[in-house]
């Protein structure tokens, strides 16, 4: 019997229908609740009425990875955070009074983007994987619902698309000021800086394969600037020289003015 890389499995009734267009949409088996069949499936998508998370089948003591902008750690990060402060914020050479249009071209966790709805900016999310989409919309769902975060969830428009096929199909009225790029699986040098559920998500993603490519597209899409966040010591995209780069203590921003 050969393995699947993943299944779904829904213990929450509401979300019956959710996962079962989602598993019709993929392919995918669904799995009664409560079975964490290693020997067919990698991992399980799970739907509960708490969250939607992803296991690892064969890691008995590893809970779901689910996303959650209501962490306590996030809060504490947004409740210091400022326009001067964050480097991506400064990163992006824009003021939200000033309403730029902003595109997250790889969305990932939605970590940041969370963070600059929270500074005031808009941002529309752009995520391919359907895995993480579903993990996304559920984040952004259960956010909604909270009076800390609904103003910030209002600001963040999130798509299922390919991002190089999205930008290339911008009308240019429709084109963004500043598109923001964050392979989500850069090379790096230590192997153990890397956090649980990265490892996870690389295993069952894969790697970015076309970050040049997806770099090319939104420096003719974007009509001020492209911002691509790195590891601080990871070499450049593709060797493409930015025009300037802001520097952190564990990561670095190259800018693109176009």
């Amino acid at each position: 019997m050969t393995k699947k890389r993943i299944a779904i499995t829904i213990t929450d009734p509401n979300k019956q229908a959710t996962g079962e267009a989602l598993a019709y949409k993929l392919n995918l088996d669904i799995v009664p609740a409560g079975i964490q069949d290693s020997s067919r499936y990698e991992y399980l998508l799970v739907f509960t009425p708490d969250y939607v998370g992803l296991l690892k089948t064969s890691d008995k003591k590893f809970a779901p990875f689910y996303i959650n902008f209501l962490s306590g750690k996030l809060q504490y990060r947004l409740s210091h955070a400022g326009l001067r402060s964050e480097l991506l914020a400064r990163a992006l050479g824009a003021h939200p009074r000033n309403n730029p249009v902003i595109v997250d071209a790889t969305a990932g966790l939605g970590r940041d983007s969370f963070l600059l709805a929270s500074l005031g900016f808009r941002v529309t999310m752009l995520e391919r994987s359907p895995i993480l989409y579903a993990l996304l919309q559920d984040a952004l769902t259960r956010a909604q619902t909270d009076s800390r975060t609904t103003p910030i969830i209002e600001r963040l428009k999130l798509l299922e698309t390919d991002a190089i096929s999205w930008l290339k199909a911008c009308k240019s009225s429709d084109r963004p000021d500043i598109v923001y790029l964050d392979p989500m699986f850069p090379e790096r040098q230590k192997s153990a800086s890397v956090k649980k559920e990265m490892v996870l998500l690389q295993d069952l993603l894969g790697k970015d394969e076309d970050s040049a490519a997806l770099l090319q597209v939104a420096l003719t899409c974007a009509t001020k600037r492209v911002v691509v966040k790195r590891p601080r010591l990871a070499a450049m995209i593709a060797q493409q020289v930015a025009t300037f780069s802001i520097t952190g203590k564990n990561s670095r921003f190259d800018i693109y003015l176009v």
